[in-house]
């Protein structure tokens, strides 16, 4: 990571792109045969034809460097680097020491591009010269690659300078998309990368984490990614249970320590101590609770872990009267009622269940007849 002073909270200064800017893709791929020659597929048949793709394979033990050779052999814009196992960060950063382009795009080996992805955030970058940092809507399919919901992911997305909400936040920037959304300038990622190996989960959450502290974003509303969801991947549990909401937040911990040293080093220590903990973050609020529910604890931890969600300023926002998961949350229900609620939201209850397979009808219809 390169250090670089400044004297306060401001964006990166960023130099004009060229006419026609080479985009970098990352991919950091293990152990997905079953989804990567999609994935590289979905890169060719872009609309915007000025790219390198780079396939760091995390010491795979099915046939997905057989697969990945086969596109090798047939475009030079393709490379394949192999390594033994040691996670996605090590991937990925091997896989940045080889890139060139000017934009570096991150795209995960199970997900997908709409053809018009690149031109798309070409185009954003060009209309936002001081934004370092595009990020765009994507759509949940499964594993057969069937759409779990017609919806976007995210009903709206960050966007500007966000770095002081960010310092006041915990760290937070809500509302970014995942790894295959996330779209950097050069001079971003230079400040970036390498990446903590030490992040062996969500390591997408370094790079959306740090970019804004750093830089603008810049938003496009429109869906130009497919975010597969399956049981091979961690976003893809059906329920939420304790053991997963506490490695999420051992991972959150190691980010917040990162955003830390990066604040440090970058700006100096004036501007790293105005990053709050992660109280301060409604999400991380919420996930204590939860877990002061889920694993029984005191009467006095509870009531403690649930005054501070729902006197959070970000409370009614996150939590809006139509969404149950207000329900769940805005009183400190009998555990009988918490259970079952709980189980309809985030489990496997009855009620969800059905929800689904109403979903499912649903979009099957839509594609009968549309």
């Amino acid at each position: 990571m390169q250090q670089s002073q400044t004297e306060k909270l401001k964006p990166v200064q960023l130099s004009p792109l060229p006419e026609t800017p080479t985009v970098s893709v990352l991919i950091s791929n293990y152990n997905y045969a079953r989804y990567i020659g999609e994935t590289i597929e979905s890169v060719l048949c872009q609309t915007y034809p000025h790219f390198e793709i780079i396939v760091c394979d995390d010491g795979s033990t099915d046939n997905s460097c057989e697969i990945i050779e086969t596109y090798v052999q047939k475009d030079n814009r393709i490379k394949l680097i192999r390594k033994k196992n040691a996670g996605v960060a090590i991937a990925l950063n091997r896989a940045y020491e080889q890139s060139k382009g000017e934009i570096v795009c991150i795209l995960d080996a199970d997900d997908l591009w709409i053809n018009n992805k690149l031109q798309k955030v070409i185009e954003a970058f060009k209309c936002n010269p001081k934004s370092g940092f595009v990020i765009h809507n994507v759509v949940e399919i499964d594993g057969q690659g069937n759409y779990v919901k017609l919806a976007p992911k995210l009903e709206r997305l960050a966007s500007g300078w966000m770095a002081p909400y960010a310092l006041a936040n915990g760290g937070l920037v809500k509302h970014i998309p995942p790894a295959s959304a996330l779209c950097l300038r050069r001079e971003i990622t230079n400040l970036i990368f390498p990446l903590n190996p030490a992040m062996v989960r969500n390591t997408d959450s370094l790079i959306y984490r740090l970019a804004p502290l750093i830089t603008e974003i810049a938003a496009i509303e429109e869906i130009l990614s497919k975010f597969r969801l399956h049981g091979a991947n961690a976003t893809s549990a059906k329920t939420i249970t304790p053991d997963l909401i506490e490695r999420g937040q051992v991972s959150a911990k190691l980010v917040h320590e990162e955003q830390k040293k990066f604040l440090q080093d970058f700006y100096g220590s004036e501007i790293a101590d105005q990053l709050t903990d992660q109280h301060q973050n409604i999400i991380f609020c919420h996930e204590c609770y939860l877990l002061s529910r889920l694993k029984k604890e005191s009467k006095a931890a509870r009531a403690k872990a649930h005054q501070r969600l729902i006197t959070h300023p970000e409370f009614n926002t996150t939590f809006s009267w139509y969404k149950p998961h207000r329900w769940l949350v805005q009183y400190d229900l009998p555990d009988v009622l918490f259970t079952f609620l709980f189980q309809q939201i985030y489990g496997q209850g009855h009620l969800k269940r059905l929800g689904k397979w109403l979903l499912r009808k649903k979009l099957n219809a839509s594609f009968v007849h549309g």
